[in-house]
């Protein structure tokens, strides 16, 4: 119910009814008394000057014009949209919902509301009992759908199939990184065309370079000074694509979860790794000034 309508309403409902009292009802809906007069002030200014109130000294009334206004938003917009919705209800519950709570509103506070809706509404009330049994059996429908999913699920996971993991692109999963690969080699794709311009010349700017041992510190602590940096990882059995500041892994379940669960004990070693990563990094570049800004 718009604003409008709620003070056409309630001038209705209290014909004569003084500024003051007008006030006094809708005073709850506001933070402080300030805010309430102005929205007031501005709602019968608007009001008045389309003829749907008019004032007679100090009491205001509703006129003939604001009465009609209020029987077409009723029939208009409500009952019609009511109508269209409950053709098929299981498609916008919510949307339903809320047109019911304003239509109940309305029609208890105004005999006349109450009355145009009844001429008007295509539904009933076992319409509405009818959508409730079509929720309810939907919702044990659902229920059992999740069930053969999780079984489903389960049966993937004891065949070692594919999943997927996102993780935040910070120093846990450097770490983990580093813990995970060892002394392996890992493939790096990287798809940013600033951070290529860093890159060490070691790596002659290519955008597909194969690292290991010291050069992988290097290149993830280059990687993880850019939070929104694009590129593609592939470790042993686990390729790891970032994008956007996160980190989807891929990669067989067991070790997908072999990866996810890696504990990082010696924090105090991958911080010593990562100075050594910068001093490494700022080495590599010294003739290309302004390599290891941060994006």
């Amino acid at each position: 119910m718009t604003f409008n309508n709620s003070i056409l309403l309630i001038i209705k409902q209290n014909k004569g009814l003084e500024y003051n009292e007008l006030f006094a009802r809708i005073m709850p809906q506001y933070k402080n008394a300030a805010s309430a007069r102005s929205a007031l002030a501005r709602s019968l200014k608007d009001m008045i000057s389309f003829g749907l109130v008019k004032k007679e000294g100090s009491r205001i009334f509703i006129t003939d014009k604001g009465i009609a206004s209020i029987n077409v938003e009723m029939k208009d917009k409500l009952i019609f949209r009511l109508n269209e919705e409950m053709k098929n209800p299981l498609k916008s519950l919510d949307e339903i919902v809320r047109l019911l709570v304003v239509l109940s509103q309305r029609s208890s506070q105004d005999p006349d509301l109450l009355k145009s809706a009844k001429e008007h509404a295509t539904f009933t009330i076992n319409d509405i009992n009818e959508a409730r049994k079509r929720i309810r059996e939907k919702r044990k429908s659902l229920k059992r759908m999740s069930l053969l999913l999780d079984t489903q699920s389960e049966s993937l996971k004891n065949l070692d199939f594919n999943d997927s993991v996102e993780e935040n692109l910070d120093e846990n999963l450097i770490a983990k990184i580093r813990a995970y690969v060892g002394k392996e080699k890992v493939i790096a794709e990287i798809r940013d065309e600033q951070v290529l311009s860093k890159v060490p010349d070691l790596w002659k700017k290519q955008s597909i370079v194969t690292v290991e041992g010291p050069s992988l510190d290097l290149l993830l602590q280059l990687l993880s000074n850019y939070l929104y940096v694009k590129a593609t990882l592939y470790l042993p059995g686990v390729k790891v694509v970032l994008q956007s500041g996160k980190a989807t892994c891929f990669g067989s379940y067991k070790t997908l979860k072999s990866f996810s669960e890696l504990k990082i004990e010696n924090i105090e070693g991958v911080e010593e790794a990562k100075e050594e990563s910068k001093l490494d990094i700022a080495k590599s570049n010294a003739s290309n000034p302004g390599a290891t800004e941060k994006k």
